[in-house]
C-alpha cells in the first residue's frame, strides 16, 4: 500500500511538470486527478464500477467543455457488438461514459507501454473494463475475434471502432471487416453508434490542412477548453439481427451505411 501510494506521488508529480511544460490549465491538470482517483482507486472497491466510471469521466469532460447529446435507442441491456465511428481519442470515454460496463479490446502487454506506471495503469485498465489478447503474432487476428465471440456469448458488450484508427476529417474511411465476420458467423446482436463533433476538436491522422490541435493530444486538450463549448452527438441506431444478412461484407456495407447516413444528415431521431 505504500508503494502505491508512492507510485500515485510520483504520477501526480510527473503530471504537473507535464502540464506545465506543455502550457495546460491548472483546471485541467485537477480535474485529471480527480478523475484518476475515481477510475484508479475508488472503483477498485466496487464490483459494479459504473458510478466511480461515470464520476471520474465527468470531471475530464468539464474541462474539455464536452456536451453529449443522445439519440436513438440508449436504453440496450442485450450482450451487444457495438460498432462506433472514430473521430478522436475522446471517442471510448464518451461511449464509456454512456454504457460504462462496456469491454473493449485490448492487446495483453498495454501496461508495458507505461513503463514504471505499468502497475498502476494496469488497475486503470482493470476497472475500466477491457479483454486482452495475445499481440504480436499471426494469430492476433484470431484471438480477437475469439474473445469477442466468447465475452459476448458470456453476456458482456463490447465496443470496436472497425477504422482502427481515428480520422479528424474526411468522415468514414475503411471499415476492417474482421469483426463484422465473427459477428455474422456467430449471430451476434450489433448496434450501429455514429458519433459527430459539432466543433474543431476532432483529433487523428495527419492531413495537408490539419492543425497542431488536430494532431497533439495536449494541444487538443487546450483548444477544447478555449472554445465556449463542444457539443457531440452520439446516436444508437436499432439493434440489427446479424442473421438476417448474406455475408459479412453485406452486414459491414449496411452498418457504415446507417452510421455514415446519420452522421452525413444528422437526423438526431428518438426512439
Amino acid at each position: 500500500m505504500k508503494y502505491l501510494y508512492f507510485l500515485l506521488l510520483v504520477t501526480i508529480f510527473f503530471i504537473y511538470i507535464l502540464i506545465k511544460k506543455i502550457n495546460l490549465s491548472i483546471n485541467i491538470f485537477w480535474n485529471i486527478i480527480i478523475s484518476a482517483y475515481y477510475i484508479a482507486f475508488k472503483a477498485s472497491f466496487y464490483k459494479d464500477k459504473s458510478d466511480c466510471i461515470k464520476k471520474g469521466l465527468q470531471p475530464i469532460f468539464n474541462s474539455l467543455k464536452i456536451k453529449i447529446n443522445k439519440f436513438g435507442l440508449i436504453e440496450n441491456n442485450l450482450p451487444t457488438l457495438y460498432i462506433v465511428n472514430h473521430q478522436s481519442y475522446i471517442d471510448s470515454h464518451i461511449i464509456k461514459s454512456i454504457k460504462p460496463k462496456v469491454f473493449t479490446i485490448v492487446k495483453s502487454d498495454i501496461s508495458k507501454d507505461f513503463s514504471i506506471f505499468k502497475g498502476l495503469s494496469k488497475n486503470v485498465l482493470n476497472n475500466w473494463g477491457v479483454i486482452y489478447y495475445e499481440h504480436g503474432n499471426k494469430k492476433s487476428g484470431q484471438n480477437v475475434r475469439k474473445a469477442i465471440k466468447e465475452n459476448i456469448e458470456a453476456g458482456k458488450s463490447i465496443v470496436i471502432f472497425p477504422e482502427g484508427t481515428s480520422h479528424a476529417f474526411e468522415g468514414l474511411r475503411h471499415f476492417y471487416k474482421g469483426s463484422f465476420e465473427v459477428a455474422y458467423e456467430n449471430n451476434l446482436l450489433v448496434q450501429p453508434i455514429t458519433l459527430k463533433y459539432l466543433s474543431d476538436i476532432t483529433w487523428g491522422e495527419k492531413l495537408p490542412y490539419s492543425k497542431d490541435y488536430n494532431l497533439d493530444i495536449f494541444k487538443n486538450a487546450k483548444k477544447c477548453g478555449e472554445n465556449d463549448i463542444n457539443e457531440v452527438n452520439v446516436t444508437f441506431h436499432p439493434i440489427i439481427n446479424t442473421s438476417k444478412f448474406d455475408n459479412a461484407e453485406h452486414l459491414m456495407n449496411y452498418v457504415k451505411f446507417i452510421i455514415t447516413d446519420e452522421f452525413l444528415n444528422q437526423h438526431n431521431y428518438k426512439l
